[in-house]
């Protein structure tokens, strides 16, 4: 029986924070255990086999933690699994009731309100991508050779779909902001 398991793009298929902690905590429940989440995780996350566990997992954007932000954290018994860009992934294995880290409403909605930032930032550099090779392509037309307008096509192509994508991303965690 294979003792690792590789799951391509998790953050891209799971894009709102409670969709990929309940993620996470299935594959917890299976006996798939992320022993360490690294930068590069979003786009590929390594899982150990073991026993079945029932974790807690906790997706916490923070850019710029406060200085006690982990020490909070530890302090209550979360164990930090790893950390994606600006994305904190903690966790913490119970019996019973499933614990919370966010305790009220108010901060549900900020964590969503920082994601939603977050992902609007990259739309709109996207945007600008997708609008600056559409001038691009439209100025240059004449003096560009076959090769270079499918180029310029391609391009755009990418960064028009990248600016629906994350324009999807942004509405689906605006509806669950609250989870």
């Amino acid at each position: 029986m294979k003792e690792t398991k590789s799951v391509w793009f998790p953050a891209y298929r799971h894009v709102v924070p409670a969709e990929f902690e309940r993620w996470l905590e299935q594959m917890s429940m299976s006996g798939w255990h992320a022993d360490r989440i690294r930068q590069w995780s979003s786009l590929y996350m390594t899982f150990r086999r073991g026993e079945p566990k029932q974790y807690r997992y906790v997706y916490d954007l923070q850019a710029v933690p406060r200085r006690d932000y982990k020490a909070t954290y530890e302090q209550f018994g979360w164990e930090l699994v790893g950390k994606m860009a600006s994305v904190y992934i903690w966790r913490k294995d119970y019996d019973g009731e499933r614990p919370e880290s966010f305790t009220d409403t108010e901060s549900l909605q900020q964590r969503g309100s920082r994601v939603i930032r977050a992902i609007s930032f990259s739309f709109y550099l996207f945007l600008l991508a997708a609008v600056g090779l559409t001038v691009g392509l439209v100025l240059l037309f004449d003096g560009l050779t076959t090769e270079q307008k499918i180029q310029y096509a391609v391009g755009m192509l990418l960064a028009y779909g990248f600016t629906v994508y994350l324009g999807m991303v942004v509405r689906s965690v605006s509806r669950t902001k609250e989870d």
